[in-house]
């Protein structure tokens, strides 16, 4: 009966598949979009290996399974990889399968480890498993969305995310290596482009949502759909942050070496006027704002009992989806309420909103440079030929972010508290103007613009101390 059912598709004179019951299983295949073809990138050896298996490929790939893990326990990498190679040829459309040795190998191989560079390399295996498993199962949301957040995740997220950040863009393998230049690029594979990971990344996110639309407005196995669809815009909100901790605010994310400290500079090094609204880290929080509020916020998602609901809504959309819902008004809100706070949607836009602020910007860029100057050593006053004193550059910095902290803690005072990241920037501003004054010598002002700040949050002290000396460990005597 096996071989009588599914016997290859046999076509009539004008193309369409024969109607007797020769075949019957594969021409249901192809009605329903489920054959090989339909479903991804066809390995032919995966077929050969169901036939001489006889219908016991669950069992062999079961076995496999469990021979991957003992070579993995035991580091036989070689022999993990073949393994892991010979499972999917038994299985190429269960996705379970390329999600959990995706993973396997980005995370728990290459965790097995010293060196940094190993690392990497079997990160990228991970990704390129799944890449291959995209190609596989092409109509599957969730395998490209699992791309995106290894990529993601493991780039900027990672113990090692300062190196891989960097090798992303500038494999240190060798064989990516420009022989007329010498300068590493990328590893084509993971990244065509030569782009950040994160916005790589968001390319895998925006990929997967087109393939959930394809597939309509239903629950995307594996995870829950509104989490899913923010991939894009968070992968982006990530992109924006980046830039700002690594100081990258102009252009092509390059900080000015020239000219007047916090302003651009022509190709002469002439100094440019610009304000923090035009700089590069502004238009990206601009742009991941709009996308959080409008994009993400007004997609139509479905809740409990199939109730379609925006996380973006006002009062008068609250009702009309409510009597769409064909439920009361308090119903629809709690439905709404709900996920808006499983996804921590006002938190994100609050934070998107003050990050793209030019006052909270001026703040970041005005302490990075301040760091910068502090650790190359000008962070000491100069005594002048007629014997007077100028100021530091570092202190003149740190002044500087400390009145934009402050100008932004007024500006959102419950986003200034509520988030620590912000409270402990602002105290490290402080640890360093302390430390300018003390090495030059100098008194404090009796009263400075963090002041307040700084004295109402003392059990954050220390963590500022030790943060502050890991910061400064380099500086230039």
């Amino acid at each position: 009966p096996i071989v009588y059912l599914g016997f290859p598709v046999q076509q009539s004179a004008t193309g369409a598949a024969a109607s007797s019951g020769l075949g019957k299983l594969g021409r249901l295949r192809q009605d329903y979009d489920l054959g090989e073809a339909t479903l991804g990138e066809v390995d032919p050896s995966s077929s050969v290996m169901n036939l001489v298996l006889l219908g016991l490929r669950g069992p062999a790939a079961s076995l496999l399974h469990l021979q991957a893990i003992e070579y993995q326990e035991h580091k036989q990498w070689a022999k993990l990889r073949t393994t892991v190679d010979s499972i999917i040829l038994l299985q190429p459309h269960y996705v379970q399968i390329w999600k959990f040795q995706g993973w396997n190998l980005a995370y728990n191989v290459s965790r097995e480890w010293d060196k940094v560079d190993d690392r990497y390399y079997w990160v990228k295996e991970g990704i390129k498993f799944l890449q291959r498993g995209t190609a596989r199962n092409e109509t599957v949301p969730i395998l490209e969305h699992n791309v995106g957040e290894v990529v993601d995740k493991k780039m900027g997220v990672s113990d090692e995310k300062k190196f891989f950040r960097d090798y992303f863009v500038h494999d240190p393998d060798d064989k990516f290596n420009d022989k007329v230049t010498g300068a590493h690029g990328p590893d084509g594979e993971i990244n065509k482009e030569g782009l950040d990971s994160y916005l790589v990344a968001r390319q895998h996110f925006q990929e997967a949502n087109i393939k959930d639309d394809n597939d309509g407005l239903v629950e995307v196995k594996g995870m829950t759909h509104v989490f899913f669809r923010q991939g894009p815009v968070k992968s982006l909100l990530s992109y924006a942050e980046a830039l700002t901790k690594e100081g990258k605010f102009y252009g092509e994310g390059a900080v000015p070496t020239s000219a007047t400290p916090g302003n651009a500079a022509d190709e002469n090094g002439n100094p440019v006027e610009e304000s923090a609204s035009t700089t590069l880290t502004a238009s990206i929080w601009k742009q991941a704002y709009d996308e959080w509020m409008n994009d993400y916020g007004k997609y139509p998602f479905l809740g409990l009992d199939n109730h379609k609901y925006m996380l973006n809504s006002s009062e008068a959309e609250l009702e009309t989806m409510a009597a769409a819902n064909g439920v009361d008004l308090s119903m629809q809100k709690r439905v709404w309420n709900g996920s808006v706070d499983m996804v921590h949607y006002r938190y994100w836009r609050d934070f998107a909103e003050t990050e793209g602020d030019p006052v909270t910007i001026e703040a970041h860029k005005a302490f990075f440079n301040a760091k910068k100057a502090y650790a190359e050593g000008r962070g000491y006053n100069i005594v002048l030929p007629d014997g007077t004193s100028q100021v530091s550059e570092a202190q003149t910095l740190l002044e500087t972010s400390m009145v934009k902290w402050l100008e932004a803690s007024n500006k959102y005072p419950k986003f200034f508290v509520d988030n620590s990241d912000y409270r402990e920037e602002a105290l490290l501003t402080v640890r360093f103007w302390k430390a300018v004054h003390q090495n030059n010598g100098t008194t404090e002002a009796a009263d400075y613009p963090l002041k307040g700040v700084w004295e109402s949050n003392p059990d954050m002290h220390m963590d500022i101390e030790r943060e502050f000396l890991t910061e400064s460990r380099s500086r230039k005597k």
